[in-house]
């Protein structure tokens, strides 16, 4: 029975206790600490912290705030006696308080406060604040879903759970770390000692740290509460004091008050609160934040307690690694983290288990840690799935490395694959009639027939017509689609990166034949209107509302096939840029058509719409990828096509309905009625709320359901249009929130049925049974836009071990 004896009792010390005690019910645990919770010292940290989660470290370590952040949410959303609740984030940042060259100048941190955070790519809803929602005198700023700990809780749950475990807690003070392996419960030696001692590692003797030192925390906490802020900020400096000051403010869970903050006075012992710093914050928090008193200033704060904490700061980062004492003891430290031990805490201790593998002697030793420890193959599997799961810092290796495997794919389909004309010829001859001055659509034709795209076709191809020697050159025609291709591929992975989509999925966006195919042997316009859709997807997540505007209008300038998700960019406008701004942006819609039909209208208005926009076309019945099963005389009856025009307004009118205007908190009514009169059914603080659920994730959620909606009730699909489909269906399916093994095999029978040619009854049957279980399962996710880590309310499906370890569940 390997006996381990943990010193500190702060969160880094009982969560390593509390993962040793959870690894193996043989690990015997102890910890060994002069402060428990329940007790308020200078010395000892954690009751003191805030605490919420603000990302602190660089990039290059984030690896522990990366690793604990997903279990940190797991216990908000899952485990409420624990003191966790979800809390919008707010991060500040003051223009004074960088260098010249960018560089963040404050004392609080780097990471926190750099202009591109590492984790933008790993916290929730993660959104940059558009100038109108930032306050005077701040440069820029960003928003996310983050978690505020009641410290007062947590510290107890986690001594509850420990004791659950058979941990057993002993009070002492050590004046030698070599102490510690003597003071284990069973009065036999330790095996093991886990340094944790936070502050007191500088003084503790063997390990006399000295870049261990204090950062000295002043706080408030107050009986103030604020519903209507809505969200937890930090800002970057004060201009009111000495370069170590800053505000912020949070409030706790489960009645824990209010903190108003703080300082970071490196070196700084005083364990008494000052006064003067006392009523600068109180004075900064209602100068930026009225309402939390009512906007009758400082006097009407409610005050619970002052409090001062020191963290423990050491310099040249954290020191997690194991020693070998001169008895033969093995330590394991883990001290030194500053203000972000509890957003490292489960990183940290994880890293500290690994570590507990001790390289065994020629002479026999007793039973460690490393004789039980994880299996190796296991060990490979857990690795393998946290980075598939987004959870290790590799994760954000996966895209670029796809994207590299594809790149190399294209040239060898290139390279090796025959070139297949289908329409390339009869683009290039519409265009010479057009660069030979021909207006008149109803008179530009080609081998295929005539001329029936709108006017950014023309003038997309007018541009490949020159880059092809007249379209003559197929080979350059090629890698210009294969870098499309490419160019795209890039870009639906950068809207599902931000729309937190696991790494899991992401394979299945460059393993379809038939999408190769209809980029770089096929050379389909198609592929240019799912660039710019993708692209304004892109500008839309990141609410840039007028250029994704603009380059979704540009889109279905080239094929109107991007009406179908018309409905979804329309509520996405609304919800997102306000009522005012979204009628704005749909005009600039409009006038963009209009303006580069612009020559064709002049010519032949009539013509132009009637062939660009013909909405009654007949498709013939052999090119059909769906509903062929129907068989050809219900597929081109007018009553099949009536009942699938039907379906599509009702199945489309109840996403609207109950999902997709679920942010804005009123029923259909309750918009519509104030919009009849030209006014906007939202007052200016109703529109920031709403806004700020119009996450990444709800876009790219909203504006793929509609696609596939269009899609499963068009009367006929042809092969290109699987252009539409294939990067969409991966993450509806995970989003649908079922087993990623069925989220594979529902992707894989689609795969199949589009490459089938000529298509059959049964391939057309997977075809349209695939996409109507794709629209049913999401139309099933029940959207709960209360402040979680999903505004969507979805249960996010992950690759798992099983009970045991050996599979996936």
């Amino acid at each position: 029975m390997p006996r381990i004896v943990v010193i500190g009792a702060g969160v880094s010390g009982l969560t390593c206790a509390l993962l040793l005690a959870k690894q193996s019910k043989d690990n015997a645990v102890t910890v060994v600490a002069k402060h428990m919770p329940g007790d308020y010292d200078v010395e000892y940290t954690s009751p003191w912290a805030g605490a919420n989660v603000l990302p602190m470290a660089l990039e290059k370590d984030s690896r522990y705030e990366r690793r604990t952040w997903p279990e940190l949410r797991r216990l908000a959303a899952e485990v409420p006696e624990s003191g966790i609740h979800f809390q919008r984030a707010r991060v500040l940042r003051r223009k004074q308080d960088y260098q010249a060259n960018g560089e963040f100048k404050g004392a609080l941190s780097d990471g926190l406060f750099a202009c591109s955070p590492w984790y933008k790519d790993v916290m929730d809803n993660y959104r940059e604040l558009p100038s109108s929602e930032l306050p005077e005198g701040i440069h820029s700023g960003c928003e996310f879903t983050s978690v505020c700990i009641n410290t007062a809780i947590y510290l107890s749950w986690l001594v509850s759970q420990l004791a659950a475990h058979g941990v057993v807690f002993k009070r002492a003070v050590l004046r030698h770390i070599s102490e510690a392996a003597g003071m284990h419960h069973t009065g036999q030696k330790a095996d093991i000692v886990i340094n944790a001692s936070g502050l007191l590692a500088c003084k503790l003797g063997g390990v006399m740290d000295s870049a261990v030192i204090p950062a000295r925390g002043q706080i408030i906490v107050v009986r103030n509460e604020c519903p209507d802020l809505g969200y937890m900020v930090s800002t970057s400096g004060s201009d009111d004091g000495d370069g170590d000051e800053m505000c912020y403010t949070m409030t706790r869970a489960l009645g824990g008050g209010t903190i108003l903050g703080g300082t970071y006075q490196k070196g700084n012992w005083d364990s008494q609160p000052d006064p003067n710093i006392a009523v600068r914050i109180m004075k900064r928090v209602v100068d930026n934040y009225p309402q939390l008193t009512g906007g009758k200033g400082i006097e009407a704060f409610s005050i619970i307690r002052h409090g001062v904490g020191l963290r423990p700061f050491r310099n040249g980062g954290a020191r997690i690694e194991k020693e070998k004492l001169e008895d033969g003891t093995w330590v394991v430290h883990n001290y030194g983290h500053a203000g972000w031990g509890y957003q490292a805490s489960y990183g940290c201790a994880e890293h500290v288990l690994e570590l507990i593998s001790i390289p065994q002697t020629s002479a026999p030793q007793p039973a460690t840690m490393a004789d039980r420890n994880v299996p190796i193959h296991q060990q490979a599997i857990r690795l393998a799935l946290d980075i598939a799961n987004g959870r290790h810092a590799l994760s954000a290796f996966v895209p670029p490395a796809l994207l590299l495997a594809d790149a190399a794919l294209c040239m060898l389909i290139i390279w090796k694959i025959p070139y297949t004309e289908i329409d390339w010829t009869a683009y290039m001859e519409q265009v010479s009639q057009f660069v030979s001055g021909e207006r008149d659509y109803t008179k530009m034709e080609g081998g295929t027939g005539p001329l029936v795209y709108p006017a950014a076709h023309v003038y997309t191809y007018t541009g490949l017509y020159y880059l092809t020697d007249h379209g003559k050159d197929i080979f350059t025609a090629q890698w210009l689609f294969a870098m499309l291709y490419m160019a795209t591929l890039g870009v639906v992975m950068a809207c599902y990166w931000q729309a937190k989509a696991p790494p899991y999925i992401f394979p299945l966006l460059i393993l379809s034949k038939r999408l190769h195919s209809i980029f770089v042997l096929r050379c389909f316009n198609d592929c240019f209107a799912v660039f710019f859709l993708w692209l304004a997807i892109f500008f839309l997540q990141r609410c840039n509302w007028q250029l994704g505007a603009l380059l979704y209008t540009w889109g279905l300038g080239i094929k109107m096939s991007l009406l179908l998700v018309l409905p979804a960019v329309g509520v996405v406008l609304f919800l997102g840029a306000g009522f005012q701004a979204s009628l704005v942006l749909a005009v600039t819609i409009a006038l963009v058509q209009l303006l580069i039909a612009g020559p064709f209208l002049a010519d032949n208005p009539w013509g132009y719409f009637g062939r660009a926009f013909e909405f009654s076309r007949q498709f013939l019945f052999k090119w059909t990828v769906n509903w062929r099963f129907m068989g050809e005389n219900a597929f081109l009856s007018r009553q099949f096509a009536l009942t699938l025009l039907g379906l599509h307004v009702v199945v489309l009118l109840g996403f609207i309905t109950t999902k997709w205007l679920k942010p804005a908190r009123k029923n259909i009514i309750q918009l519509v009625t104030p919009m009849m009169s030209g006014k906007s059914p939202f007052n200016e603080l109703e529109q920031v709320a709403v806004s700020r659920d119009i996450t990444p994730r709800y876009i790219l959620t909203t504006i793929l359901s509609a696609n596939v909606i269009g899609l499963l009730f068009a009367r006929s699909l042809h092969y290109q249009f699987y252009s539409y489909l294939a990067w969409s269906t991966p993450f509806l399916l995970w989003r649908s929130g079922i087993h990623p093994v069925l989220q594979y095999g529902l992707w894989a029978a689609q795969e199949w049925a589009w490459n089938v040619f000529p298509s059959t009854p049964t391939s057309s049957g997977v075809v349209v049974g695939v996409m109507a279980l794709t629209v049913a399962l999401v139309g099933m996710v029940d959207q709960d836009i209360s402040a979680s880590l999903d505004p969507d309310g979805v249960a996010e499906p992950r690759l798992e071990l099983d009970k045991d370890g050996l599979g996936v569940g």
